[in-house]
């Protein structure tokens, strides 16, 4: 998932946990203990991470399954290190596509292998015809396989949902932290 793509989605996950936040009031907020706040922030950076790597932009586009022989495999170091890789697809029966994705194959040995791979045939992604699921069947590494989520209602739902969660924890300890000094005054202030 780019940049921008992911962006939007912790917009979509951080605006209602900021209007939760604020809706409870401090009285409210008062009574979540500070251990609740630390396991909200981390529970959010798992669920978030988890949608970041089993997922790329979802698509309604068509998914096109073919089984058949890489050549000319390329590694793509991009923008804020994100790492594509291209190669040239040959399906048997057909003439090659150039295929794009996010999925590391192994490398060692390409020569001779099978692959069954289901790709996005959609010439409008940042990633034209992005490979979402391969399996090698022959060769070196046979039963390898990986895929990514492009479903519309898919594992990318998990990135504004852990974002939500930290959001909520950040801010969480961020005003318990802004309250906790003013309390200690107040003691401080009463016992003398």
């Amino acid at each position: 998932m780019d940049f921008a793509h992911y962006m939007g989605c912790a917009l979509l996950g951080f605006s209602p946990a900021l209007a939760i936040f604020f809706l409870l009031g401090p009285k409210h907020r008062a009574w979540i203990p500070h251990l609740a706040w630390w396991l909200s922030l981390i529970l959010g950076v798992v669920i978030c991470f988890y949608g970041l790597s089993h997922s790329t932009i979802p698509s309604f586009s068509t998914r096109v399954t073919a089984v058949g022989k890489f050549d000319d495999y390329v590694e793509r170091e991009g923008y804020r290190g994100d790492t594509t890789y291209a190669f040239r697809f040959v399906p048997e029966g057909a003439e090659a596509i150039n295929l794009h994705t996010r999925i590391l194959i192994p490398h060692r040995g390409m020569d001779g292998r099978t692959y069954r791979v289901v790709y996005l045939k959609d010439d409008n992604r940042r990633l034209k015809n992005e490979a979402v699921d391969i399996t090698i069947l022959s060769g070196e590494d046979t039963g390898f396989h990986d895929s990514l989520d492009a479903r519309p209602f898919g594992r990318w739902l998990a990135i504004p949902v852990g974002v939500a969660f930290f959001g909520f924890g950040m801010i969480g300890l961020r005003y318990r932290k802004d309250a906790n000094p003013a309390a200690s005054d107040d003691v401080y202030n009463s016992s003398t």
